[in-house]
């Protein structure tokens, strides 16, 4: 299983960060440029390698800004009044949505540099313009899978940490 994580590291550096998405708590973020076709035909427009976090994590802004998972929870800025009905867990709703999609397409330096494994199923993800994302797993919030590095080129590339260890 090291063997694999090193693998999805490698694979990870030198990518640029080109997006993100989420579905409700669970946060991708996709490295690099490629295309995945639905079994309904749909194109979708991904990256190589997709980072999905699942536990609690933050990205250390080179200007001492911090972006954090939790902002997931809070309203995103709207010109006028706010919208009366507000749900976190529509994609693009959060101040997380809008502060992430505002700095992958303000700062095309976020290419990951290095990737390091840490304690308690955490990583830790260094860029090119110093930025740091901390994956930040919880022991005392057990859970079957905390993260995962996937690959979207069809090589099946795949690993993960939960509470198990790596997956």
């Amino acid at each position: 299983m090291q063997d694999t994580l090193q693998q999805a590291f490698n694979q990870t550096i030198g990518l640029p960060l080109n997006k993100t998405t989420r579905t409700e708590k669970v946060v991708y973020f996709h490295f690099g440029h490629t295309h995945y076709t639905t079994p309904q035909g749909l194109v979708l427009d991904v990256g190589e390698m997709t980072l999905a976090v699942n536990c609690p994590w933050e990205l250390q802004l080179t200007d001492g800004g911090l972006i954090k998972q939790s902002e997931m929870y809070i309203r995103k800025r709207e010109a006028g009044l706010p919208t009366p009905v507000w749900d976190w867990k529509k994609p693009g709703s959060s101040m997380l949505d809008q502060r992430l999609m505002e700095l992958v397409n303000d700062n095309p330096n976020l290419v990951v540099e290095r990737a390091e494994q840490q304690d308690n199923g955490g990583l830790l993800l260094y860029f090119s313009d110093g930025s740091t994302l901390s994956v930040l797993p919880e022991p005392e919030k057990p859970a079957a899978e905390y993260w995962q590095f996937f690959s979207n080129t069809g090589d099946g590339l795949r690993v993960g940490a939960g509470e198990q260890g790596l997956l």
